[in-house]
C-alpha cells in the first residue's frame, strides 16, 4: 500500500466514524493477530495471569497463512500479538516473513526476556518493520515488582545486545522503541537518577524512541472508569479486527477474554465478519451510548478519552505518522 493509499484509507475511516456509519464501504486497515496467548511473565497490570487454561494456545501456521493471504488485498499492517508473548511461538519468524512477502507491514511488542542473540538476528533477518520492548521500571526493584518473573539485568542486557547487533549489521529495520506504562505510584520511590542511568545504557545505539503509555483498565478488569472525559465509541470498530490464536474474531483489543466474539475466521471471511450483523449491531449500540450491561464495554475506560474533532487523540497522531504501536 502506497503512502497516498494509506492516507486515503485513513480519510475514509475518519469520515465513516464521524458520520456514524455502521455498514462500511471498506475493509479493516489493521489486524491484531494473536500468535499465542501464553506468556512467561505475570505482570501486575496484565490480566493474562488470570486467563483460564482453555484460552491458552498457539495459532497454527496454516491458519495464520490463510488470514494473511486473505488480508493482503486491503490490510496495511498486522500486529502480531495480543494477550501473550509472541516470541514463545515456534514459527513466529515464519509468520513475519509470510506477511512481509504479502506486502503487509508487520509489528509487535515483546517483553524482551526471550530475545537472546539468535532470536535477535532472526528478528532482523525476518524483515519485521517495527516493534517495542515493553519494559517498566528504571531499576531492578521497580522492574521486578511490576514484571513479575522477569530479571531486570538479563532483560536490559537483551535489549542492549539486540541494538548492538542491529547497529553492527547497519540494519534500518525494525524500528525499535522502548515502551513503559505511566504508573507514577510505582516510580515515585525510585532514585531521581535512576531514569538517566537506565537510559544511558542505550547511548549511541539505534533506539528509535521512548514511549510512555497511558495506563488503562483492560475494560474494567483493573479498576473503574475515570470521570471528566468525553464519551467516544471505540474507533477500533471502524478500523481494525482482533483475531485470537484459535481464529475467534473480536472487535477490540480490550475484550481480553472474548466476551464479544463476532465469529471465527475458519468459518467466515474477514470481509463477511467486518460487515456482519454482530459488528454492525455493536457499532450501532455504542453510537447510541447503549453500553449499560454490555460487557466488557460497560467497564472500559477506552470509551472515555481526550478527543480532537470527535476522534480519540491517544492513537490519532501515531496512526497519521504510521507509528501505531
Amino acid at each position: 500500500m502506497t503512502k497516498t493509499e494509506y492516507y486515503k484509507r485513513l480519510a475514509r475511516i475518519f469520515w465513516s466514524y464521524r458520520r456514524k456509519r455502521t455498514r462500511l464501504s471498506y475493509n479493516p486497515i489493521r489486524l491484531w493477530i494473536e500468535a499465542t496467548s501464553w506468556c512467561n511473565l505475570a505482570c501486575v497490570m496484565c490480566p493474562n495471569k488470570e486467563l483460564p487454561k482453555e484460552q491458552k494456545g498457539y495459532m497454527e501456521f496454516d491458519l495464520f497463512r490463510k488470514i494473511a493471504d486473505e488480508a493482503a488485498g486491503f490490510v496495511y499492517e498486522i500486529h502480531l500479538l495480543h494477550r501473550g508473548e509472541s516470541l514463545l511461538h515456534p514459527r513466529f519468524f515464519d509468520m513475519v516473513r509470510h506477511a512481509r512477502d504479502k506486502g503487509i507491514v508487520t509489528k509487535f511488542h515483546t517483553n524482551g526476556t526471550l530475545l537472546d542473540e539468535d532470536k535477535a538476528r532472526a528478528l532482523i533477518a525476518s524483515g519485521l518493520d517495527q516493534f517495542s520492548f515493553s519494559f517498566d521500571g528504571y531499576d531492578a526493584a521497580s522492574y521486578e515488582a511490576i514484571r513479575v518473573k522477569g530479571d531486570f539485568e538479563k532483560t536490559a542486557g537483551n535489549i542492549v545486545r539486540f541494538l548492538e547487533i542491529k547497529k553492527a549489521l547497519g540494519a534500518r529495520k525494525p524500528a525499535t522503541y522502548l515502551e513503559l506504562i505511566d504508573m507514577p505510584e510505582r516510580y515515585r520511590s525510585q532514585d531521581k537518577d535512576a531514569k538517566a542511568k537506565f537510559l544511558a545504557r542505550f547511548e549511541g545505539l539505534p533506539l528509535d524512541g521512548l514511549e510512555i503509555k497511558e495506563f488503562h483498565n483492560w475494560a474494567g478488569n483493573l479498576g473503574a472508569v475515570p470521570c471528566g472525559r468525553k464519551y467516544s465509541p471505540s474507533s477500533f470498530l471502524w478500523s481494525a479486527l482482533i483475531i485470537f490464536w484459535n481464529g475467534d474474531v473480536l472487535p477490540c483489543t480490550q475484550d481480553f477474554t472474548g466476551l464479544l466474539k463476532l465469529d471465527n475466521v475458519r468459518e467466515k471471511s474477514l470481509a463477511e465478519i467486518w460487515n456482519g450483523p454482530a459488528l454492525i449491531g455493536l457499532r450501532e449500540r455504542l453510537l447510541r451510548k447503549d453500553y449499560a450491561g454490555l460487557n466488557p464495554c460497560a467497564g472500559c475506560d477506552r470509551l472515555w478519552r481526550k478527543q480532537f474533532l470527535g476522534i480519540p487523540t491517544e492513537y490519532a497522531w501515531k496512526a497519521l505518522f504510521k507509528k501505531m504501536p
